[in-house]
C-alpha cells in the first residue's frame, strides 16, 4: 500500500493483558501492519483511544467513513507519520516552541526599539538616569538581537529534523485534520 492511499479504517489490536498493540492500516482491499509497542502513548495522544480503552476492548478502531475529503488526509502517510509524532514527539515541539519564543523576542524587541521602556527617575540625577536608562536599554536590544539570531538558527535546524522525519508544509494540515477528527490534542 502507497504512503498517500486512503484508508477505510486503522485498528490497534491489543495484547491479551492490553499493555502492547499492534496497529493495522486497511484500504484499498489491502490490510498492513504498520507498527506495534507499547500501548500508552497511542491511548495518551488519542482521545478516542482512551475512549475505547475505558471499555475494556480488545481493539481501538479509527474510521471516518465516507466524508467529504476524508481520502485526503486519512491515508496510510497520516498515521505513519502519527506513528512517529508518538515515538518522537519532540521533533514537533520544538519547532512550536522556538518559533514561539522567536515571535515574543521580536514583540519585545519592537518595544524596546521603540521606546517603551523610560526611565521615571526625576531630580537633578535626571541626565544620568536618562544615560543609563538609554545604554541598559540599548544593551537589552544587543542581548534581544543576539538571542534571536540564536532562535533562528534553532528554529532552522529544528524544520530540517521535522522535515527529514517527514514533517513538512505539504502534510501538517492532514495531521491537523486527524488531531481533530481522533482527539490528538498533544499533536495539535
Amino acid at each position: 500500500m502507497k504512503s498517500d492511499s486512503a484508508l477505510d479504517y486503522a485498528i490497534f489490536q491489543l495484547s491479551p493483558k492490553r499493555s502492547r498493540c499492534e496497529l493495522f492500516v486497511s484500504g484499498e482491499g489491502k490490510t498492513e501492519k504498520l507498527a506495534s509497542g507499547l500501548v500508552k502513548p497511542f491511548v495518551s495522544n488519542l482521545k478516542v483511544a482512551e475512549e475505547q480503552v475505558a471499555q475494556a476492548v480488545q481493539s481501538i478502531k479509527l474510521e471516518v467513513g465516507k466524508q467529504k475529503d476524508v481520502g485526503k488526509w486519512f491515508t496510510k502517510g497520516t498515521l505513519e507519520r502519527f506513528v512517529r509524532f508518538v515515538s518522537t514527539p519532540e521533533v514537533l515541539e520544538l519547532v512550536n516552541t522556538f518559533d514561539a519564543e522567536m515571535s515574543q523576542l521580536e514583540v519585545a524587541r519592537r518595544i524596546y526599539a521603540q521606546g517603551a521602556v523610560r526611565d521615571h527617575h526625576s531630580g537633578e540625577n535626571e541626565t544620568g538616569a536618562a544615560a543609563a536608562a538609554d545604554v541598559t536599554k540599548k544593551e537589552l536590544l544587543r542581548a534581544i538581537d543576539v538571542r534571536l539570531v540564536a532562535v533562528k538558527q534553532d528554529l532552522c535546524a529544528a524544520c530540517a529534523r521535522a522535515s527529514a522525519a517527514g514533517f513538512n508544509p505539504d502534510n501538517v494540515s492532514e495531521l491537523l485534520l486527524f488531531a481533530d477528527r481522533f482527539g490528538a490534542h498533544r499533536l495539535k
